[in-house]
């Protein structure tokens, strides 16, 4: 079964090896990562992490300097990233059921091709809901 693609607005993040695609609707807010010890909007506990090692054991560059902050229910998520491009809008690829089922967590939307190279859309939710359950260390 094939699923169509979708059409949104995403930005572009780099993380020290990495470029991808985070779409708008999945952040609430964009800005300088935040200190280690700092507290999210509304007092809510935050959890920072660096989002190329979560992704690529190899990509453990220099700390994130801007940040995807992700509200949820009891927690803020910042997800610090080395670089946040431009807003664009894309056309998202669904990956075939054979790749979705070899990844390792279910964090990836699709595709996109961008400069005929492919492009990861993350699906930041899940991530900022994986970490702050304590699924992922």
């Amino acid at each position: 079964m094939h699923t169509a693609a979708a059409t949104t607005l995403a930005f572009e993040v780099q993380t020290a090896r990495r470029r991808y695609y985070v779409p708008r609707a999945h952040v609430d807010h964009l800005g300088a990562a935040p200190p280690p010890e700092s507290s999210g909007a509304h007092t809510r506990p935050l959890l920072a992490r660096d989002l190329g090692p979560l992704l690529d054991p190899m990509d453990d560059g220099a700390p994130g300097r801007q940040a995807l902050t992700v509200l949820l229910r009891r927690r803020t998520v910042v997800l610090r990233v080395q670089r946040i491009e431009n807003l664009e809008r894309i056309t998202v690829q669904p990956l075939a059921p054979l790749l979705l089922r070899r990844l390792r967590a279910p964090w990836v939307l699709g595709v996109v091709l961008s400069n005929d190279q492919p492009v990861i859309v993350l699906d930041a939710r899940r991530i900022a809901t994986d970490l702050a359950l304590g699924v992922i260390s």
